[in-house]
């Protein structure tokens, strides 16, 4: 989601009663997103079967349909507006402040619940008080498992070089990649994970009371999450994928408004941002400078005609717009808004 200036206080509107108390707080952050969000308010009834949940939609200032359609639909929403788009860890955060529920789902509006699903997370979260998050299993649009999208540990220096250096292109089946994409992990039954997409992510309200917000450093978007597990971790917090649960997951809801030089600027410096606060400041160094030459290679690929479907200049101009700021160490700021 693309960021802006502070904005003024959002405002609140409820558009029907909600029920009290409430099981489960199911928090939606939206951004221009009319093409989903019906399909996922829809699925969530189902998802819920006998369990009191409220739904909660931070709406990062939309200029399409999305606010419309959220107040078409037939299910309690309390809708939060924001004047701007805050990013997604803000707008998770201020929704956050105004949930009640013992558990907390993050939801994607680009997601389908499939019928039980939540209803499934929390009984294993209450049968498992050790447990501190949750997580369904995650298909694409035609069915497809998206677990090395979805399920991952927690990002090292050699894991992060393998991408950046295009290791995982040229040897896929290379067993850093592998390990770090779970991709041995047996998912017929409830499994330890460090690092799920917070696409669809539940955690214990307490466990959210005692870490604290997600870090609205990283603006607008990616790598929060991956931030957050990293401090669920260092708190000796335990996360699980629960493969029962299912949701579909269409992807692309931000990023069809976001251009791939705005994308890669955004990736790299906040991948850049988690590595200056997790790893030592030598390896933080090592990993700019391999940003720097990963552009390069890209950058190279493009000019031969690898641009991945986005032009062969408009693809030279966004890596090497990133190789440069990187250089640069992103000014030690924020990217800016557009």
């Amino acid at each position: 989601m693309i960021a802006a200036e502070p904005a003024p206080k959002p405002v609140r509107t409820a558009l029907r009663p909600l029920p009290q108390p409430v099981d489960l707080s199911i928090l939606i952050v939206t951004w221009n997103s009319e093409r989903w969000i019906e399909r996922c308010l829809q699925s969530i009834a189902a998802a819920c079967d006998g369990i009191a949940y409220e739904v909660l939609v931070y709406d990062n200032a939309s200029s399409d349909a999305t606010l419309a359609r959220v107040r078409q639909t037939p299910s309690p929403v309390e809708v939060i507006e924001s004047a701007a788009n805050d990013g997604f860890a803000t707008g998770t955060n201020r929704v956050l402040a105004q949930s009640q529920g013992r558990f907390v789902f993050l939801l994607n509006p680009d997601c389908e619940l499939a019928p039980g699903a939540l209803t499934l997370l929390v009984n294993f979260l209450d049968e498992h008080p050790h447990v501190a998050a949750a997580a369904p299993l995650l298909a694409d649009e035609s069915g497809g498992s998206q677990r090395e999208f979805q399920l991952r540990r927690l990002p090292t220096l050699r894991t992060f070089a393998t991408e950046i250096l295009l290791l995982d292109k040229l040897f896929p089946r290379n067993k850093i990649t592998a390990h770090y994409r779970y991709r041995d992990a047996d998912l017929t039954h409830p499994i330890r994970i460090e690092q799920p997409a917070a696409a669809a992510f539940l955690i214990r309200r307490e466990v959210f009371d005692e870490i604290g917000p997600f870090d609205e450093r990283f603006a607008p978007a990616w790598f929060e999450d991956v931030d957050y597990c990293r401090r669920l971790a260092a708190a000796g917090k335990e996360i699980f994928a629960v493969p029962a649960a299912r949701a579909r997951h269409f992807g692309g809801a931000s990023l069809e408004h976001v251009g791939l030089a705005r994308f890669v600027d955004v990736w790299y410096r906040n991948m850049w941002l988690y590595a200056k606060k997790w790893f030592t400041a030598g390896e933080a160094e090592e990993l700019r400078w391999m940003i720097i030459a990963g552009m390069m290679l890209r950058c190279v690929a493009s000019v031969v005609g690898f641009a991945n479907g986005n032009g062969r200049w408009p693809s030279f101009r966004a890596y090497a717009g990133v190789a440069k700021k990187a250089f640069n160490r992103w000014d030690e700021s924020p990217p800016s808004s557009s």
